[in-house]
């Protein structure tokens, strides 16, 4: 509303709003919205989601060296095969928020960037140590894991409703984005080197953790959609979208997938 559009632009920028049905900007702190995001499913389902995802990539970006280097390269080529770590983090995210904008399917595509990381922590771990190949390919297959981050973010803008509500949701995902990270290089204990073994059978659990709970998340928001859809009576308030309700208060309000 501060912006140089006209009058009638900034009409059309709010109604464009209106589709999503998650609001617009209030300023007034609603603590009934912060008591309902706590007790909301979907809150710790994405805070679990955002731990567990984040401790294989804490784990691998804080400790990439020694994981290229346990594999059998020197100083300096350990140093040069880093680079790649980054072309596969980039390619990964904009390919997975690509695909997610384009199918608005977030949940499928979290867990499509999670697989890769299995895969790599499989490899890391299982295949023989003369294989320094097998095990550098898993490496940056892990580098994979981080591009889900985005597409949580995401998850969160379209299927919470609610200003604050809304904030308080990007608050806990925040804290669980940085809790992973903390937890992520404690898995790499001194007595493990220099395989870290037990490290990277971390990567491959709490990812095959957190793609369970996408699924299953995606499962709830599918099931409460059908539960609003045989409820559903057609009533509608004017201007409801705009009235900074939840998700839950707002029974029109549909979950995305």
């Amino acid at each position: 509303m501060s912006s140089r559009l006209s009058p009638a632009q900034k009409v059309w920028a709010i109604e464009r709003l209106r589709e999503n049905m998650t609001g617009i900007e209030n300023k007034r702190f609603k603590w009934h919205q912060v008591v309902e995001c706590l007790g909301d499913p979907q809150t710790w389902m994405l805070s679990l989601i955002t731990i567990s995802s984040n401790v294989p990539n804490g784990a691998v970006s804080s400790f990439q060296s020694t994981l290229i280097k346990s594999f059998g390269f020197d100083s300096k080529t350990t140093a040069l095969l880093q680079l790649p770590s980054g072309v596969v983090s980039i390619t990964s995210i904009i390919a997975a928020t690509y695909l997610a904008g384009r199918f608005n399917q977030r949940g499928l595509n979290i867990c499509t960037l999670l697989v890769p990381g299995i895969i790599g922590g499989a490899l890391m771990a299982f295949l023989p140590g003369h294989n320094k190949i097998g095990k550098l390919i898993g490496n940056y297959l892990t580098n994979c894991i981080g591009s889900s981050l985005p597409l949580l973010y995401s998850w969160v803008a379209a299927n919470v409703a609610g200003h604050t509500k809304k904030v308080t949701m990007n608050a806990i995902l925040l804290m669980s984005f940085c809790l992973g990270n903390i937890i992520g290089p404690l898995t790499f204990r001194q007595a493990d080197q220099p395989e870290f073994i037990p490290a990277k059978i971390t990567i491959i659990v709490t990812c095959a953790f957190a793609g369970f709970l996408a699924m299953a998340l995606r499962g709830y928001y599918v099931w409460e959609n059908t539960r609003r859809d045989r409820l559903a009576d057609g009533t509608h308030v004017a201007n409801e979208e705009f009235l900074d309700m939840t998700d839950k208060e707002n029974r029109n309000f549909r979950y995305k997938l």
